[in-house]
């Protein structure tokens, strides 16, 4: 299936505490495909107190706030075997995820557990262009990345896994 993905990315350092999640799961994500203009991802997903894991595969195209995006689900076995034709063994990112409810959206905050430096973003998906150019972020989000390709997580793994891409 594949649909327009439109969202804002920002910096977190923290996350008030009176915001509570209503839904948490850790995900595991690794790159088949990575280059300027599309990726291609497998994920592995498990909610809080689950055994059982949902698995993805993504392509996205484009940069920037819209991108184009084709999702459709695999069984374990497959994102596994996928995984393991990954050359050199590269690491998924690791993202402890955390969902809350944000006025009339919700806001999506990835705790980065395998990054060099500790990372915390937040994700806010919209419908329209309009909606996400409207949206005031709250005092809670710092520096805005939507447009900053050094946290798209592409290249966040990129850079974790920069040791076995530059010593080939």
């Amino acid at each position: 299936m594949s649909l327009e993905e439109i969202e804002r990315v920002f910096i977190v350092n923290a996350v008030p505490e009176e915001m509570v999640p209503f839904e948490e799961k850790v995900v595991y994500q690794n790159y088949l495909i990575s280059t300027d203009n599309k990726e291609t991802r497998i994920r592995m997903q498990i909610e809080k107190g689950e055994t059982i894991s949902k698995c993805d595969i993504t392509t996205k195209e484009g940069t920037g706030l819209t991108r184009k995006v084709t999702k459709g689900k695999i069984d374990e076995k497959t994102y596994y075997e996928l995984e393991d034709s990954i050359p050199n063994k590269y690491q998924p990112i690791i993202k402890s995820r955390q969902f809350f409810a944000l006025g009339n959206s919700q806001v999506m905050v990835d705790e980065f557990v395998n990054t060099k430096e500790p990372l915390l973003l937040a994700e806010v998906e919209f419908n329209t262009k309009e909606e996400a150019e409207k949206f005031t972020p709250p005092y809670w989000f710092e520096k805005e990345v939507t447009y900053d390709e050094a946290f798209k997580n592409k290249n966040l793994w990129k850079k974790i896994n920069s040791e076995l891409i530059f010593n080939k």
